[in-house]
């Protein structure tokens, strides 16, 4: 499961007009499927959901509006790792508000610091290599959208790719 903001439909259709040119390897994250994960909370057992539901509802309304996301100024791989980026930015209240919420239910374990991001492309198998790192980054893309609410999603993966459930939808204050 994880909690996470979904793009509005014109941040969609710019998305995917986004031309990463051929490069071998690559395998793009289908439209559907881009979001900007405020919180991963791994496996959680069924009987937590309604405390994280509850949870979550309380901390949708202690977030100061309005909030927006900014994506840009272009894709960069995430850490020098398979994944090929855009940063999101503006979200940094919402995701320590949901992970305040969420932190009883489900304790920090180390995790990393929230770092906004649209994950657009992975690397198939291996790290890219030296030809498709430079091919990829660089790409300049800007947009902004409002953010009228964040989603508690299920994801089961399959051999198409993961397959998300949106389990309950909590509205920002406007």
């Amino acid at each position: 499961m994880f909690v996470a903001v979904w793009p509005d439909d014109l941040t969609v259709r710019r998305l995917s007009a986004l031309e990463l040119g051929s490069v071998p390897g690559l395998r793009t994250v289908r439209p559907g499927q881009w979001h900007v994960t405020l919180r991963f909370l791994a496996d959680v057992d069924d009987d937590l959901l309604p405390v994280l539901v509850d949870a979550l509802g309380n901390a949708a309304t202690r977030v100061r509006a309005p909030v927006r996301c900014t994506i840009g100024p272009a894709t960069a791989w995430f850490g020098g790792t398979r994944v090929l980026q855009i940063p999101a930015t503006g979200l940094d209240g919402v995701a320590a508000a949901v992970r305040q919420a969420t932190a009883r239910a489900i304790p920090d374990a180390g995790e990393e610091p929230f770092v906004g991001h649209v994950t657009v492309a992975r690397v198939r198998g291996r790290r890219p290599g030296r030809s498709i790192g430079p091919a990829a980054a660089g790409i300049a893309f800007t947009t902004e959208f409002a953010v009228p609410r964040f989603l508690l999603v299920a994801s089961e993966l399959s051999p198409a790719g993961p397959c998300y459930t949106t389990l309950a939808h909590f509205p920002l204050p406007t």
